[in-house]
């Protein structure tokens, strides 16, 4: 979609609250006004852009195509006409120009959409796949014991200790007396790790090819331990707590809170790699950026949630104008280095503003 020719229409706009009845009229006038602020641009940009502006003025067949959500976001352009709900809020914005204004998808597009839970419990361990507002069980494979007692009956562990002596009764001065060289806190503990080695194939069996975030939720000693025996390239932050207690829906909003910390933590780490590289691979300057974007040179994009840019990249030049002209080729620039970065497959993340780089609204740490 983004690899559309322009002209592209952007359009984004909250939707009401109001019961259905009232909702639907507020939703339409809100749509026209929307849509009109776009006039100037659209006589700038031509007949093209007029066709594409009539095609999406018809409220009621917009609404019709799209999910319930807490907003919704149109793209028009000669190939493409896209009719999505969005979770998380948005201004009511219209933008037409030379790629379609994707910044406010980015808290959608640059975090993770699903992820699973591992609730880890010795009575029963599940799984649950996860979105940011809903959850569904995912079963086990059958050959995976979901109880330690179930593990323990039916399953033999992958190894014995070699330096435990076997129990029984000493021999000589100690004939009658029975001992072992481990505790029985040191044997639950091996077979436990055992039970939970072989969640964690059933784990990386289902997840195989996929890559989405585990986030394990159990009890302290619990997490530990399954953390000492995991495989899986993706185990999140964990929640505390045992998975039985939570009551209903809390686990799922305390995973997601571990999913968010998640995100800031991998934040923090492209910022850390920015200062290390600036000077050299990095830089926050919008005439660097933009068009190391276009050729495909910016391995990390951050982004301000909240500051922009506006002016043009001359192709032929390969240059930026970082001031607005009042002509068609006018855009978001930092939106312009948003839509590249990703065409080339680079990683971008939106970053609170006070934590940008001396303030500034984007910065980069380039791949050469």
């Amino acid at each position: 979609m983004l690899a559309s020719p322009g002209p592209c229409l952007s359009v984004y706009m909250p939707l009401s609250v109001l019961p259905a009845n009232q909702a639907v009229k507020q939703n339409a006038l809100q749509w026209k006004q929307c849509l009109h602020t776009l006039e100037e641009k659209v006589r700038q940009n031509g007949s093209e852009a007029r066709r594409l502006l009539d095609s999406v003025a018809d409220w009621r067949a917009i609404s019709s195509d799209h999910k319930k959500g807490n907003a919704i976001a149109v793209f028009r352009s000669q190939e493409t006409f896209c009719v999505t709900s969005l979770n998380e809020p948005v201004q009511c914005k219209a933008v037409i120009g030379p790629h379609f204004f994707v910044r406010p998808l980015l808290p959608e597009l640059t975090r993770d959409k699903t992820f699973y839970i591992l609730a880890l419990s010795q009575k029963d361990v599940r799984m649950l796949r996860c979105t940011s507002s809903d959850s569904e069980e995912v079963r086990l494979p059958q050959h995976v014991a979901t109880s330690f007692d179930a593990f323990m009956n039916t399953a033999k562990p992958d190894h014995v200790r070699d330096n435990r002596a076997s129990p029984g009764p000493g021999v000589g001065s100690s004939k009658g007396v029975m001992f072992t060289t481990s505790s029985d806190r040191e044997d639950k503990d091996e077979y436990l790790a055992h039970f939970y080695r072989q969640i964690d194939r059933g784990v990386n069996e289902i997840l195989r090819g996929k890559g989405e975030p585990v986030v394990p939720v159990g009890v302290e000693y619990e997490l530990a331990l399954y953390r000492t025996v995991n495989t899986y390239s993706r185990l999140a932050e964990g929640v505390h707590g045992a998975p039985n207690s939570l009551k209903s829906g809390e686990m799922h909003a305390r995973a997601l809170d571990a999913m968010l910390r998640e995100y800031e933590r991998k934040v923090d780490e492209a910022l850390a790699e920015y200062n290390h590289r600036v000077g050299g691979g990095a830089s926050n300057r919008l005439k660097d950026i933009v068009p190391a974007a276009h050729d495909g040179r910016v391995l990390t994009l951050l982004v301000s949630d909240s500051l922009e840019t506006t002016g043009s990249f001359d192709e032929a030049t390969h240059t930026v104008k970082g001031r607005e002209s009042g002509n068609s080729e006018d855009e978001d620039l930092v939106n312009d280095a948003v839509v590249q970065t990703i065409l080339h497959a680079g990683q971008v993340f939106v970053v609170p503003n006070g934590k940008m780089p001396n303030g500034a609204p984007l910065s980069a740490t380039f791949r050469f």
